[in-house]
């Protein structure tokens, strides 16, 4: 979502020891409907699970990202973006200057009444002249993409539209090593190495309440079958002994 320019300058101050300030808010409230929103959480969701394990990889959103030190008018807030070669830190703003000069790999922006235009033309030749190595769009109404999603990738100095792999029926991002496609409002990521769905928040917590679940079943049938074999071993040893008694 893009930060504006009048705003971003109004809310500069003069700071000692720097020429300018780069905020982290327009001090605007962001209003989005339930499926924009929910997207956005549950991409971020996502990303944040597989790359758990990676320190070197960065996921965030909704964020000021600028790409120029001395210029903070040159900003951006993408709805998600992944950095690859960032560190995994808390962070107000991201700027690419104090990053050793690490741009975003993938970005998403999610369309509406308000940014779909800008999305489709704008953002996509800011975020080529940036460096992105991917970009996409996606839309969790349809209203304005009517597949639901659609990519750009850097391929000889510009982007260029990536296209449905035909083998496996969705999209393939090169930058994160996943497969991509839409579900009504929800933008699915998905590993081919482990063939596996990448999970939301919402989806990895019943996960582990069905394994909770399934294991206490499990406890339930050995303990019954624990108890019926106490109970097997009781009868025979009372055979037994009948059988002493009566010879």
């Amino acid at each position: 979502m893009p930060v504006p320019v009048e705003a971003v300058r109004r809310a500069t101050r003069p700071a000692k020891g720097e020429l300018e300030e780069y905020p982290f808010s327009d001090g605007r409230v962001l209003m989005e409907t339930d499926p924009h929103a929910n997207s956005i959480v549950a991409m971020r969701n996502q990303l944040q699970w597989h790359f758990e394990a990676r320190a070197d990889v960065y996921v965030a959103g909704s964020m000021a990202m600028y790409w120029r030190q001395g210029d903070p008018s040159a900003v951006v807030a993408p709805d998600v973006f992944v950095v690859l070669g960032a560190a995994k830190r808390s962070r107000k703003s991201y700027r690419t200057w104090e990053e050793g000069g690490v741009v975003p790999a993938f970005v998403v922006e999610v369309a509406s009444a308000s940014t779909s235009d800008r999305d489709a033309t704008g953002k996509r030749a800011t975020y080529q002249e940036i460096g992105v190595r991917e970009y996409w769009r996606f839309d969790p109404t349809g209203r304005w993409i009517a597949q639901g999603l659609m990519g750009w990738r850097l391929a000889g100095g510009g982007y260029e539209r990536v296209r449905v792999e035909a083998d496996v029926g969705c999209y393939r991002s090169e930058a994160l090593g996943l497969e991509l496609r839409a579900e009504g409002w929800l933008l699915r990521f998905r590993d081919p190495i482990l063939g596996r769905d990448l999970l939301t928040h919402p989806e990895t917590s019943r996960a582990l309440q069905d394994t909770n679940r399934a294991l206490q079943e499990t406890k339930r049938e050995r303990d019954e079958a624990e108890r019926k074999l106490d109970e097997a071993n009781r009868r025979i040893e009372e055979l037994e002994t009948r059988l002493r008694l009566s010879d």
